[in-house]
């Protein structure tokens, strides 16, 4: 065993300035191939005997390429894209501008108040069917007529929205007043 380990320490002092320069130009970083080197050589102790000292520099620019290849995808995987601020906030925000939002919300608010305004059983329909997604049957057995009566209601709803939102206009879209 005391050979191997002298015979190891030969092999270190002859071979790590080598290994160190090939990995650095893999890495790109001088901490970072000492690093590696050192875990070639710590493959080298503890696995199987390398047979004779002229195979294990081979072993050893294998192991060390190996394990700075491994290091640069495991880099890249975790790796996370750094934007400066300015181009931050040049990237365009998915979501509706503040101005646009709350141009949608005094709309809903006008559509809403219009069908609130209708007779209660055709808003009954229209809401089933519009808004909770049932079908003109599933809306006749609820309310206990026919299917025929449901179909009448609702397209007398839209008639009836329709006519209402257009007298209103979109332009008293501003601000609620009470």
């Amino acid at each position: 065993m005391v050979a191997r380990t002298i015979d190891l320490a030969r092999v270190y002092a002859s071979e790590q300035g080598r290994l160190k320069k090939l990995v650095r130009r893999l890495v790109g970083s001088r901490a970072t191939a000492e690093d590696l080197v050192h875990q070639a050589f710590l493959k080298l102790l503890v696995g199987p005997d390398c047979g004779d000292l002229a195979n294990c520099p081979a072993y050893l620019t294998c192991a060390a390429r190996n394990l700075a290849l491994n290091h640069l995808r495991d880099t890249a995987r975790r790796s996370e894209i750094g934007l400066p601020d300015e181009d931050l906030k040049a990237i365009a925000d998915p979501g509706p501008s503040p101005e646009t939002a709350a141009v949608v919300r005094c709309e809903l608010r006008r559509v809403l108040k219009a069908v609130a305004a209708l007779p209660p059983r055709r808003r009954e329909a229209f809401v089933l069917n519009k808004f909770e997604g049932l079908s003109y049957d599933e809306i006749a057995a609820r309310q206990g007529v026919s299917r025929n009566t449901v179909i009448s209601q609702i397209v007398a709803a839209l008639t009836d929205l329709h006519r209402r939102l257009e007298e209103t206009g979109p332009e008293q879209t501003g601000p609620e007043r009470t």
